[in-house]
């Protein structure tokens, strides 16, 4: 096996990456993958027992980061946060749009206060972050922003309507800005999980009953981890995928695909 050409289209050493809503579940995921691979990491998120824990993490494995406590549905605290890290690293070669809330339910039955929720964490929240960080490597002419959507936003559910119009929404958006950053050596993609268990998923999945459902729609027969999120989320900003923008990884455990199968 040839390691020198593996760290060279794999190490993110001497990379500087953001992860928000780093303090649990998928952005934990891959705030640890980011430093597994030799990135500083700065962990933003509202939690801050939460991102103490990733920190800990990280660095138990060797890892370098920092922690930021910062609400992303604020966009002067999140403004502030790249005020600050600007000053301390002079670069930004990594972005990562994780941060992100769910709402149950179908469309006519739904709250315009729970609708307003998931829009300013899961839409504004990923706006504030990605336009900042976009203007950053569009004058350093360079960098990966990865923006996480949703199997949801791939194939909508009747009960998950708001979420999965938004989920929709970012991935336009990502393409919008592949092609805007694209000329300037700024790669832009989307990874897309299928269900993935965290908290903010736990009460549903936790259940026996929901937990064998839904296993029968997936595939690979399990259901997803951080970690499985996180790696791809790596490789994804590495040399090794460096010809690729503008495009969905979807991470589901063949989810979808069974989904389309026909039945007998």
């Amino acid at each position: 096996m040839n390691f020198n050409y593996i760290n060279k289209v794999f190490s993110l050493e001497g990379k500087e990456a953001v992860v928000t809503g780093a303090s649990s579940g998928i952005g934990r995921g891959i705030a640890l993958s980011l430093a597994n691979l030799g990135a500083n990491v700065a962990l933003l998120g509202r939690n801050q027992k939460g991102l103490a824990e990733t920190e800990r993490q990280i660095r138990e494995n060797g890892g370098s980061c920092e922690s930021y406590q910062v609400d992303v549905t604020s966009e002067g605290q999140v403004e502030e946060f790249f005020r600050v890290h600007w000053a301390q690293h002079k670069q930004m070669d990594i972005f990562v749009a994780n941060a992100g809330i769910n709402y149950r339910a179908e469309l006519l039955e739904s709250e315009m206060e729970e609708i307003d929720r998931v829009i300013n964490t899961d839409y504004k929240g990923t706006i504030y972050g990605v336009i900042r960080a976009g203007k950053i490597m569009k004058k350093q002419k360079s960098g990966n922003i990865v923006i996480i959507t949703s199997i949801n936003g791939i194939s909508a559910m009747g009960n998950l309507a708001v979420y999965s119009s938004i989920k929709y929404a970012l991935e336009g958006l990502t393409r919008a800005l592949a092609a805007s950053l694209g000329p300037y050596g700024v790669r832009v993609n989307s990874c897309a999980p299928g269900v993935i268990l965290s908290n903010i998923n736990k009460n549903v999945y936790g259940k026996e009953n929901n937990l064998k459902a839904k296993l029968q729609s997936i595939p690979l027969g399990r259901i997803g981890q951080p970690e499985d999120i996180g790696d791809v989320v790596a490789c994804m900003v590495s040399d090794a995928f460096r010809f690729m923008t503008g495009t969905t990884i979807l991470v589901d455990g063949g989810e979808l695909m069974r989904g389309m199968q026909k039945q007998d």
